[in-house]
């Protein structure tokens, strides 16, 4: 069995140290018994093209709070 297609990728790279980030999103089955909220879709994640192991479902919102937090601190990296 292959790995499962990602619907969302996410590409950033700092120009300035050659750092990378690539998020990829694949949609994560509802296992719950109610219908739930369209905007509270769940994706697991895979970064850098391995699966995530400190967060293993998120939300669109979580994966861009910590993209936002990375990006401060690799802006902060080289600022001093």
């Amino acid at each position: 069995m292959g790995r499962p297609g990602a619907r969302f990728r996410l590409a950033v790279k700092d120009h300035l140290t050659g750092a990378t980030l690539k998020v990829e999103l694949i949609p994560a089955p509802n296992e719950t018994p109610f219908a739930s909220n369209p905007a509270a879709k769940r994706y697991r994640i895979r970064v850098n093209g391995k699966t995530s192991t400190k967060v293993k479902e998120t939300t669109l919102t979580e994966v861009f709070n910590r993209l936002r937090g990375w990006l401060v601190t690799q802006s902060r990296t080289i600022e001093g």
